[in-house]
């Protein structure tokens, strides 16, 4: 079973702000879309044949949620709310799941830093 992660973000994520969180945890990842556009994976690219990865993360594509109450239901181990959360703008939920050991972790760091990057707050559900 994956690592599920759950990002929260005042803004709708797209492929460059992931492509830009991914080469700053390592260069040597790459992206590809899977299911028509439905997931974007981030991989780490094989040398050897690049059109190859393993795959670090899978991330959803991103929901609007207009209830907050519903967030708080959902993940109550989030403590600590943004001061965005709730304050009359959208808040952007994104499913994301990564592979245990070394890879995960990649993607852990990945999503982490694209949270970062759109001002958001990631939770990793299993509480690592």
């Amino acid at each position: 079973m994956p690592r599920e992660l759950v990002v929260l973000s005042p803004t709708a994520p797209d492929a460059r702000v992931l492509v830009e969180a991914g080469a700053a945890v390592d260069p040597d990842l790459g992206l590809r879309t899977l299911h028509d556009g439905a997931v974007h994976q981030v991989v780490r690219v094989d040398p050897a044949d690049p059109s190859q990865g393993a795959g670090v993360v899978s991330i959803m594509q991103p929901l609007r949620v207009d209830n907050v109450a519903e967030v708080r239901r959902l993940l109550p181990t989030l403590t600590a709310l943004p001061s965005w959360l709730g304050a009359g703008q959208p808040v952007w939920w994104v499913e994301a799941v990564a592979p245990w050991g070394d890879l995960g972790r990649t993607g852990i760091a990945v999503v982490q830093e694209m949270a970062a990057r759109l001002g958001g707050v990631c939770v990793v559900q299993d509480g690592e």
